[in-house]
């Protein structure tokens, strides 16, 4: 009785393809249609540069004064602050590992990767190059766990260098410079957000430059694009997410923009052979959510930096 009540249960679920969007002062998903299916905002906390949504239905990001951890009902469960150097404080990134046990903090105020548990202790700390005579927001980006070699891959974002840097030690495992693999840009071009591909491959997106790069497991290039070359109107490549037919989905932020076209396209989907077969555009997402301003202009702006992929049969949905 109980197996034929699963089956029936189970026989009515169906997952659905969700979105979770890191956007400045609010956390957003959609669907794939790009409805808003849901809104995480709490005060005080800005800057969000990455979001999670954890397999228990809650979520993690990283915003300006450190890590944040909500459980499923949206309810602030633990907080990891950044720690100020002496040109301030500012988290940028976070990893969720062991399926949300754990936390990786990227905290370029004192150039560390710090990992909690779920009470907000401090489980290890990874030294990082100091970048101490940087600016503050130019040092570090993105970080990501490497699968299985205990390192993460980190951006160094304003020397448009990628490491693979050993958990705990910080030992430089691999170094990876943009600027011989990207092309040629009028604009400065800054290491922003990789993506380890399930088939081993890297991915990484530069922010401004606008290029989004592909290399083999040795580093060597498989491709790279341009917004021009793949037919995108949008500020910066930004963070990604790879989906289940192996395509990447890739923020496009539209920060500081002069006029809303060149802000146009805010999700991409691309094959690995640089084509564009999905977009979700500012005008799907305004008329739903009320983004920043930008003060110089008095646009609305949403401000997307980062983008994670699930599947979400099992979370509280609003209709």
């Amino acid at each position: 009785m109980r197996l034929l009540l699963f089956l029936l249960l189970t026989s009515f679920t169906h997952a659905e393809e969700r979105y979770l969007l890191a956007a400045d002062n609010q956390v957003i998903e959609i669907n794939r249609e790009g409805k808003v299916t849901d809104l995480l905002k709490h005060p005080g906390h800005g800057g969000i540069y990455d979001a999670a949504r954890l397999p228990d239905g809650g979520i993690a990001y990283a915003h300006r004064g450190g890590l944040a951890v909500f459980d499923a009902a949206k309810k602030l469960v633990m907080e990891h602050k950044a720690v100020a150097g002496p040109k301030g404080a500012e988290a940028n990134s976070v990893a969720v590992l062991e399926g949300g046990k754990k936390f990786a903090l990227m905290d370029s105020g004192v150039n560390q990767i710090r990992i909690v548990d779920q009470s907000g202790k401090v489980v290890s700390e990874t030294p990082l190059p100091d970048l101490s005579d940087d600016p503050l927001h130019f040092r570090y980006r993105m970080i990501r766990e490497v699968p299985g070699a205990g390192a993460f891959w980190v951006g160094q974002y304003a020397r448009k260098t990628v490491l693979k840097v050993e958990i705990g030690t910080g030992r430089v495992l691999q170094t990876i410079p943009l600027d011989p693999l990207l092309k040629p840009s009028p604009t400065v071009k800054k290491a922003f957000a990789t993506l380890q591909a399930k088939d081993g491959s890297l991915w990484v997106a530069t922010s401004t430059g606008c290029q989004l790069l592909h290399l083999d497991s040795a580093g060597q290039k498989l491709g790279c694009w341009t917004t021009q070359d793949i037919g995108l109107s949008c500020r910066y490549l930004l963070g990604m997410s790879q989906l289940t037919n192996g395509h990447v989905l890739i923020a496009c932020g539209d920060f500081h923009l002069k006029t809303a076209d060149e802000g146009r396209d805010l999700l991409a989907e691309v094959t690995t052979d640089g084509k564009v077969v999905w977009k979700l555009t500012r005008e799907q997402l305004v008329d739903q959510i009320e983004g920043s301003v930008e003060k110089s202009t008095g646009m609305e702006e949403m401000r997307i930096t980062n983008v994670h992929a699930y599947e979400s049969a099992h979370l509280n949905v609003k209709r």
